[in-house]
């Protein structure tokens, strides 16, 4: 089973394409799915199938966090601070400027569900998935994941603050007028904070508390499985994200839209790691540091994004575009980003992963 896992993770970013591929060629099944739900409130919502998927994949992640690495990485509190700062207020510097850039843009309606789409993505929590890609580079990957843990336990104040700016964004005063607008207000009062508490921040916890409970012998001896369901669910909710856009985008053709969602995604994207990196360079990190700072600043749960989204504004591919380009272009600008550390350091990555 390891031998499988392994393949697939290499393989990941391909799969991911493929169900792009087969959410635009065959949207009825995952839309289908999407639209299964339980008559359990989250927010002003209800718990759909993509929120379910959503916190296993949150959850088996918090099996993956080890307690004892984070203590040492408490004991320096900076950086640990500056990561989860500089991701958490990056939208604040970012967003404003990609909606006075989209003034432009013939239809008003597209370039905010644009704006929001983005938001989505940048007032997520860290992803998880910075863990391992900054592994590959030689990050200090305890500080990583402390990142990772910190910026989720803020998720429920961070994602209303976000949505908050992005209705001061698209509302009356800002880039147009959205007719989603009172949908955006509605998400930021009462829907993102319960949403990123159930979906992400108590699945996480639970994550954490069972591998406690169960001991480090019994999750090393499961890991291999709980890495096998959590590839399935990643391409399934892959899958049934981008059925909805994607179904739409190709029954109402736009290049314009579409070219645009990828331009912006992959410069915000490049921009955040770029972000990242200056950071590490200001604040004199050492390399390890430095390159955790940078994968933290650059990655966010587009994951969540894409639920969040699916779940408020089905009807509006524009505000699932640029949430799926930024899901795949974050994954090939981290590896373009993971360049292969000192002998020493590839030495101490290895040994901890082997450990995981």
């Amino acid at each position: 089973m390891t031998t499988v896992v392994n393949a697939v993770q290499r393989w990941l970013l391909g799969l991911m394409l493929l169900c792009y591929v087969l959410a635009g060629a065959f949207p009825a099944p995952g839309e289908r799915l999407r639209g299964l739900a339980l008559p359990i409130p989250v927010g002003a919502s209800a718990l759909t199938l993509s929120m379910v998927l959503l916190a296993v994949m949150l959850f088996n992640a918090g099996l993956g966090v080890r307690v004892a690495d984070l203590r040492g990485v408490l004991s320096r509190p900076v950086r640990l601070a500056l990561g989860i700062a500089a991701n958490a207020l990056l939208p604040l510097l970012v967003l404003p400027v990609v909606a006075l850039g989209l003034r432009t843009w013939p239809d008003p309606a597209e370039a905010e569900g644009l704006v929001v789409g983005l938001m989505l993505v940048l007032a997520m929590p860290i992803a998880g998935g910075a863990a391992s890609w900054g592994q590959n580079a030689g990050a200090n990957v305890p500080l990583v994941v402390a990142m990772v843990m910190g910026s989720t336990l803020l998720s429920p104040l961070t994602v209303p603050l976000g949505m908050h700016l992005a209705g001061r964004l698209v509302g009356p005063d800002g880039a147009g007028a959205l007719d989603d607008t009172a949908t955006v207000d509605l998400i930021a009062r009462t829907g993102a904070g319960v949403f990123a508490l159930v979906s992400v921040v108590l699945p996480c916890l639970a994550g954490v508390v069972v591998r406690i409970a169960l001991g480090e012998d019994r999750v090393s001896r499961a890991l291999p499985a709980i890495k096998c369901v959590n590839l399935v669910n990643i391409l399934l909710l892959c899958y049934i994200n981008a059925a909805g856009a994607l179904g739409q985008a190709l029954a109402h053709p736009d290049p314009d839209l579409l070219i645009l969602a990828l331009v912006l995604s992959g410069a915000v994207c490049c921009l955040a790691f770029c972000c990242g990196r200056w950071m590490s360079r200001w604040t004199h990190c050492n390399r390890s540091d430095g390159v955790s700072l940078m994968f933290a600043t650059g990655m966010n749960n587009s994951s969540a994004a894409a639920v969040l989204a699916a779940c408020w504004f089905p009807h509006r591919a524009a505000v699932l575009l640029p949430i799926l380009s930024y899901s795949l272009l974050q994954k090939i600008v981290a590896g373009a980003a993971a360049r292969p550390p000192r002998p020493g350091r590839r030495g101490a990555a290895a040994a901890y992963a082997k450990s995981g």
